[in-house]
């Protein structure tokens, strides 16, 4: 059993979510709500940013062996080491989703 994040969600954010979720599930990272919104709502990231983002939010040292662990399942994820929410393509789907705010 899983969730279903809502439909209006922005394509980038929805998986920025799923990733969160997927880090809680696997790895106990289960970050306060705050962090989880602020972090799932960027509209750009690195895969070390995000990691030193999760890391911290968790409250654990920011140069733990975690961060390099997370910054490579952002990689597996996302298939690159950066998004952008102007060109963000989900690769579920394969293609760009024409999104406004």
């Amino acid at each position: 059993m899983g969730f279903k994040v809502p439909r209006d969600t922005p394509p980038m954010e929805r998986e920025l979510i799923y990733l969160l979720a997927d880090l809680c599930v696997k790895w106990g990272f289960c970050i306060p709500p705050d962090d989880f919104d602020k972090i799932s709502k960027m509209e750009y990231y690195q895969a070390q940013d995000f990691a030193m983002d999760v890391v911290e939010a968790e409250g654990l040292d920011g140069y733990s062996g975690w961060v390099n662990k997370i910054a490579q399942r952002f990689r597996v994820r996302f298939g690159m080491d950066e998004i952008d929410s102007s060109t963000f393509v989900d690769r579920v789907r394969g293609q760009k989703e024409n999104w406004s705010n």
